[in-house]
């Protein structure tokens, strides 16, 4: 009997380790979507000395604070058109609120506790998007690279690795500023993993490669080295590295203040990931990029995409160019460059990129071409019905008529009619206006 038993717990142990191991392999996936960016909660007696804020000052500083976070731009306060959109700034309010925080007062009871009183608002944000576009200032979307930090501080000549357990003020002011500035870090478990992966001599020694290899269990699109130590004449002292798509970008802050120190290095790191994602609008005359997206199953699939695409914070202006079978094809003006918009796609998990074999862009007949030229013929051509029909409905028509038959979607806003609808015959084009070979191709994920 004690023979079965002593078994029956071995096997059980067993399953305990095999589990336990299995779940030691699942790699953790994080979102790059920010939250809050048009939201700012703003202290009604920032001074602590009961001079409260007018309600004026409180719109304004709360306004200047999302502006900051959604251009990703901590001098938007200096452009030129800054006080044009204060003058806006009441106009943009959704909603807003007085809210009671508790705080523990500072002496010898603990135990009792304070309230603060904070402004809290939201504001519109088409209302601030097209502010800031109108105003030739950046706008950052919501999916944005996540940062990975690595701390480690010298303490009486000692260096070592500290988690958020080991310093929670310091990662709670890590975790503040990057709410304040719209922007989302990781910190590392720092177990047995991270400790064998990785060490302060590493991060001291500025030894790259070997940090790199340790965050990739974390799958953050960047990764930020932290190095704190106080001089003897009381002055905090910080070096900061940036790895992200295969460059280091450094800089130091000093300061008397630990919390300013922590403070400024978040705030750099913010404008350094908002200038490589986004930048002031172009001019008019560049011809764009063609994108052609493939594995497009049907109506669900089509306006998940296009929702997607025209939502990127680096588009400018978008066209559905033409809709064949599971293919789509867009010509997309961006913000700043082609780079940065390929970047911004690259951090969302909808579309997948197809490596580019074409090897001369400007022949429309290259055998060797991956891509399928898709012809264009004259739309000027097509039936009036038709022609009175947005890209989107035409899209959607194709998809959803394979057969080539265009209908009329006045039944129902925003897809096609299931009833009374006018079906007109598709005229073939009589000649050929262009044919379009994309510089960039995607694999939509289902």
């Amino acid at each position: 009997m004690k023979c079965k038993q002593t078994s029956k717990y071995y096997f059980l142990y067993r399953f305990i380790v095999i589990v336990l191991a299995a779940l030691a392999l699942v790699q953790p996936v994080f979102s790059g979507s920010v939250s809050g960016l048009y939201e700012s909660s703003i202290k009604v007696d920032p001074t602590g000395t009961g001079k409260e804020l007018g309600e004026s000052q409180l719109v304004t500083a709360a306004f200047t604070q999302v502006l900051i976070k959604v251009s990703g731009h901590s001098d938007v306060a200096s452009s030129p058109a800054y006080s044009g959109l204060l003058k806006k700034a009441e106009s943009t309010i959704s909603q807003f609120r007085y809210d009671y925080k508790e705080v523990p007062e500072q002496g010898e009871q603990q135990e009792e506790k304070k309230k603060e009183k904070w402004f809290w608002v939201r504001f519109n944000a088409k209302a601030i998007n097209d502010l800031l576009k109108q105003a030739q200032i950046p706008v950052w979307g919501k999916i944005r690279p996540e940062t990975l930090i690595w701390f480690s501080q010298e303490v009486k000549g000692k260096r070592s690795l500290q988690s958020q357990h080991d310093e929670p003020e310091i990662y709670r002011v890590f975790k503040q500023q990057a709410d304040e500035r719209g922007i989302s870090l990781i910190f590392p478990f720092l177990d047995l993993q991270d400790q064998s992966s990785v060490s302060a001599t590493d991060i001291w020694g500025n030894f790259n490669d070997a940090v790199l290899l340790a965050s990739r269990r974390y799958q953050a699109q960047s990764t930020l080295t932290a190095r704190l130590f106080k001089e003897p004449s009381g002055l905090w002292v910080s070096h900061w590295n940036l790895l992200m798509l295969g460059e280091v970008q450094s800089w130091e802050i000093r300061d008397e203040k630990l919390d300013s120190v922590l403070a400024s290095g978040i705030d750099k790191l913010a404008d350094k990931l908002s200038r490589q994602f986004t930048q002031v609008a172009r001019g008019e005359g560049d011809p764009g990029v063609l994108i052609q997206i493939n594995n497009i199953s049907g109506f669900k699939d089509f306006q998940k995409l296009d929702d997607y695409l025209r939502n990127l914070a680096t588009v400018k202006s978008i066209k559905l160019m033409e809709v064949q079978q599971d293919r789509a094809i867009y010509r997309i003006h961006y913000l700043s460059s082609k780079n940065s918009l390929i970047q911004e796609i690259r951090l969302g998990d909808l579309l997948n990129s197809v490596e580019q074999t074409r090897v001369d862009s400007g022949r429309t007949n290259n055998t060797d071409s991956h891509y399928k030229p898709v012809i264009l013929g004259d739309l000027g051509d097509k039936s009036a019905t038709e022609a009175s029909l947005s890209d989107r409905e035409k899209a959607l028509n194709k998809i959803n008529n394979p057969n080539g038959a265009a209908t009329s979607t006045s039944t129902v806003k925003g897809s096609p009619a299931q009833s009374d609808q006018t079906t007109v015959q598709e005229k073939v084009p009589e000649k050929v206006v262009e044919a379009l070979i994309p510089e960039l191709e995607y694999w939509l994920a289902n």
